[in-house]
């Protein structure tokens, strides 16, 4: 990738290209958001219509109780990836498990594992800042462009594959479960099945968002690109391809703004993805007021 990131970079020194593409970690930053877009928007709806915005909240709160006890364990900071998937795949399982055998709304029960993960997690921060900067644990709180490198967007490559890949073959079924439970079963839908692996592929696709969003911030990354293109779609299909281009707009433009005003990458990425929403709320207001009576 070195040859590559010299030749934007050359392309930037002659003004044929802004000049944040001198820089390497910007570059690796925007494949990374081009890779995040398709990712978390396409999963994003789905979030929305299966009522996990909350859920993944709490699986941002796990990513950070993960983050320590893999460095605990000695994985390096840089790529605790270990520490981090396993806990959140555990407290993913946990959560629809209970959901699905428990009484109480599923909003409580989020609640629960949530506060749980968090207070494990602050616990174990008091050991790991013994040994690690805080400054190197807020990278992951809030993402951050500098710690993104090739193998993480290797990783990221093959995970939105291998999530693209087994999404495409229980899509509809994932879709009706989530619009009409009951006709779902009726047509023999496998609710249970969709029900964990959905939580799984949402948790991996999380796990490898976490140094460009970071894990306060990733709630805001699976649901705001739906609801921004809930203002505008019609039909399914415009509505997977507006979580998309909104991920992609805010992603790109999130990452400008940081390296103008050097702000945190994933602040700047949620931001301008808060501003869509309310501009495409606005205009669907004028269009259902410019509506004939």
């Amino acid at each position: 990738m070195t040859p590559f990131y010299a030749w934007l970079s050359s392309l930037a020194q002659e003004g044929k290209l802004p000049a944040a593409f001198e820089y390497a970690f910007f570059v690796r930053g925007l494949l990374s958001v081009m890779l995040l877009a398709p990712l978390l928007g396409g999963m994003s709806h789905l979030v929305v219509a299966r009522r996990l915005s909350f859920f993944s909240a709490a699986l941002g709160q796990a990513a950070l109780t993960g983050l320590t006890i893999g460095l605990l364990l000695g994985e390096p900071i840089n790529g605790a990836y270990g520490g981090i998937f396993g806990f959140c795949t555990l407290s993913a399982l946990a959560m629809v498990y209970v959901k699905r055998h428990a009484t109480l709304p599923t909003d409580t029960l989020v609640g629960v594992f949530l506060s749980m993960t968090l207070g494990i997690g602050i616990c174990l921060l008091v050991a790991v800042t013994k040994r690690f900067n805080v400054h190197q644990i807020e990278a992951v709180m809030f993402g951050s462009l500098l710690t993104v490198t090739d193998f993480d967007l290797l990783l990221l490559l093959c995970i939105g594959i291998a999530i693209g890949y087994l999404l495409a073959f229980v899509y509809n079924d994932l879709l009706l479960d989530s619009l009409d439970p009951a006709l779902a079963r009726v047509v023999g839908a496998r609710s249970i099945f969709v029900d964990y692996l959905f939580v799984l592929l949402l948790t991996a696709a999380i796990v490898v968002s976490l140094k460009v969003i970071g894990a306060l911030l990733i709630e805001a990354m699976v649901v705001v690109p739906a609801a921004t293109a809930r203002n505008l779609a019609r039909t399914t299909r415009a509505y997977l391809a507006l979580s998309i281009l909104t991920a992609l707009v805010a992603g790109t433009g999130g990452l400008f703004l940081s390296s103008r005003f050097l702000v945190p990458s994933g602040g700047a990425v949620v931001l301008v993805m808060s501003a869509m929403f309310f501009l495409t709320l606005g205009v669907s207001w004028v269009r259902r007021m410019a509506r004939p009576a």
